[in-house]
C-alpha cells in the first residue's frame, strides 16, 4: 500500500498555490478553491528515469580530433578535465602549430551528467578547470569555443551532439554523445503519480 504525500502546485489560471490530496491525484484533476478562480487543473501523469542506469553504460561519449579522425578521446561520467597534462582525465597530444601548442595543460572541463527527465546524458562545457587543491578555478591561456563562439570565463554551456569544441583557437574536436538505447531506458523508468511541476 503506497502512502500519498500531499503536495502544493501552482494553479494554471490564478497562479496561487493549491494543495493536492490523494483523492485529487487519483481523479487526475483538482479544482482551484481560491475565491474567484475555480479553474480545473489537470494533473499530468509523469515519469522519470532511475539514475542508476549510468552504472551499466558501456560508454559516455567521445571527442574526435578534426585534424586526424584516428585520434579519439573517450569520456567518463562526471567531470572530464581536458588538456595536455598527464593528470587530465582526457589527456590530449601536444598539437604543434609553427612550433607552438595552443592548448593549456588543464584547458577546459566537460562534465557528463544524466538527465532523469529525458533519460539521456547531458554535456556541460566550461573553459578552464579546478586546480588540484579543489578550491580555485584556473582558466585557459587561449580560450575555448563552442561552434566558433567563444565561451565567457564563467560560462557553462550545453554541448549538443556533433558540437565542435575548439581549444586555444586552433585545435577542434567533435563531441559525439552516447545515446542510451530506448529498450534499456524502459527498464529504468519510474512512474510518478503526477508531476507537481507540470499541470495542463
Amino acid at each position: 500500500m503506497s502512502v500519498f504525500k500531499t503536495t502544493l502546485i501552482d494553479c494554471r489560471q490564478c497562479g496561487r498555490r493549491i494543495m493536492v490530496r490523494a483523492a485529487d491525484a487519483e481523479r487526475g484533476s483538482i479544482v482551484c478553491s481560491h475565491l474567484g478562480c475555480g479553474a480545473i487543473n489537470t494533473l499530468s501523469a509523469g515519469f522519470q528515469y532511475d539514475e542508476n542506469i549510468v552504472r551499466g553504460l558501456p560508454a559516455f561519449g567521445q571527442l574526435t580530433y578534426l585534424g586526424d579522425s584516428q585520434l579519439i578521446y573517450p569520456l567518463q561520467f562526471g567531470r572530464n578535465v581536458i588538456g595536455t597534462s598527464d593528470l587530465c582525465t582526457v589527456q590530449l597530444d601536444r598539437f604543434m602549430h609553427n612550433g607552438r601548442c595552443f592548448i593549456s595543460r588543464r584547458h577546459s572541463t566537460l562534465t557528463v551528467a544524466f538527465d532523469k527527465w529525458t533519460g539521456q546524458l547531458r554535456y556541460h562545457l566550461q573553459d578552464g578547470a579546478i586546480d588540484n587543491d579543489g578550491k580555485t578555478h584556473q582558466y585557459s591561456l587561449n580560450g575555448t569555443k563552442l561552434n566558433a563562439t567563444p565561451l565567457q570565463k564563467t560560462e557553462i554551456v550545453d554541448v549538443e551532439d556533433e558540437g565542435i569544441v575548439t581549444l586555444g583557437g586552433v585545435d577542434s574536436f567533435r563531441l559525439s554523445h552516447y545515446v542510451i538505447p530506448s529498450a534499456m531506458l524502459d527498464t529504468y523508468k519510474v512512474e510518478l503519480d503526477f508531476n507537481p511541476d507540470r499541470t495542463q
